[in-house]
């Protein structure tokens, strides 16, 4: 009984030890005291930062027009045919500037290359159309001008046809008509004047054979009757033999004839509207066609791919004189086939 009172209380003693021992500080060990976060003295606020702003770099202006623009009255006189644009827009406005580092050949005032280079061109973004009025299928890819110069309504003003029907257009309009002359078959020249004097080409004989059929006439539906007669008698077949240019002489007005393969391939040709030359001689030219079936004549634009120009621009480059591969697109054309109206 003695010894079981004994060990009790010396459990009881054992417990009271332990919680005095553990709530006892240590003095070998101290707890450590708080540490301050040391930071710096606090200095003035910055000013915020303000971006200075940057002006826009502004657009570069427009080229100034030509100087030998045509005025209102000029336009009329000059390119007299029904027009379809609301204002009149020159091909040389549409085509300004030249490449950097050209400039314009300069061109007479009243003269074949000045009333090329003006054309009227329909508004931008126009699309490009056959003769029946139908569109022609990404037809606008390839061009940077339509020319406004009504095609007819018959496929008759094809890729040749057109080239005639400037020349013959702009000796009307200069009062130069006795000079109006075209090709026909047998090689020989079937004039506006013989038209106009009622003779007619007689379609039964394989040589040109002109009979009388018809009055004295003057009148704008004649001459367009005379240049319809040419467009379905003559091609590129014809004018393939029209004198020859030299490359160092080619000039705004000449054409480029490809002459057809066999009766049922057709041949090509494309006019030279604009020129410009460099300091150092090199030349650009712009460069217009019509088409089989007939369309609207109109100015091609270089191609992204090629050593052509300026991607995307009216200004084709011309090789040097010796140069004896082809070039222009989409046509091939080689210096061989560059040709000048006689008349």
């Amino acid at each position: 009984m003695k010894s079981r009172i004994f060990i009790a209380a010396a459990l009881a003693l054992l417990v009271v030890a332990a919680a005095a021992c553990n709530g006892r500080t240590s003095t070998r060990n101290p707890a450590p005291a708080p540490v301050t976060p040391i930071t710096e003295p606090a200095g003035p606020t910055p000013p915020p930062v303000i971006a200075t702003p940057v002006a826009p770099t502004p657009p570069e202006p427009p080229p100034p027009p030509p100087a030998d623009l045509p005025d209102a009255a000029a336009v009329a006189k000059w390119y007299p045919w029904p027009r379809s644009a609301a204002a009149y827009e020159s091909l040389a406005q549409r085509t300004n500037p030249p490449p950097k580092g050209f400039s314009r050949v300069p061109a007479a005032i009243g003269s074949y290359a000045w009333w090329l280079r003006h054309l009227p061109v329909l508004a931008p973004g126009e699309p490009l159309r056959y003769h029946d009025g139908s569109l022609v299928p990404r037809g606008n890819s390839g061009v940077t001008a339509i020319v406004d110069l009504d095609t007819g309504r018959r496929d008759l003003q094809q890729c040749m046809d057109v080239l005639i029907r400037l020349r013959a257009e702009y000796l009307r309009a200069a009062g130069l008509e006795r000079r109006i002359s075209f090709r026909y078959t047998g090689g020989r020249y079937f004039s506006w004047s013989s038209w106009q004097k009622g003779l007619r080409p007689d379609r039964t004989t394989p040589d040109l054979k002109l009979v009388p059929k018809a009055a004295w006439s003057d009148s704008r539906g004649s001459f367009m009757g005379y240049l319809q007669t040419l467009f379905y008698d003559t091609g590129t077949m014809h004018h393939q033999n029209e004198p020859a240019v030299a490359p160092a002489e080619l000039a705004i007005g000449d054409f480029f004839v490809y002459p057809p393969i066999s009766s049922t391939q057709n041949g090509h040709a494309v006019i030279v509207l604009d020129l410009a030359v460099s300091a150092t001689g090199e030349r650009r030219i712009v460069v217009a066609q019509g088409d089989t079936p007939a369309t609207d004549l109109h100015v091609l634009k270089t191609p992204r791919r090629g050593t052509y120009g300026d991607p995307g621009t009216s200004w084709f480059v011309v090789p040097a004189g010796d140069f004896t591969g082809t070039f222009l697109w989409p046509t091939p054309f080689s210096w061989d086939m560059l040709r000048r109206f006689r008349y």
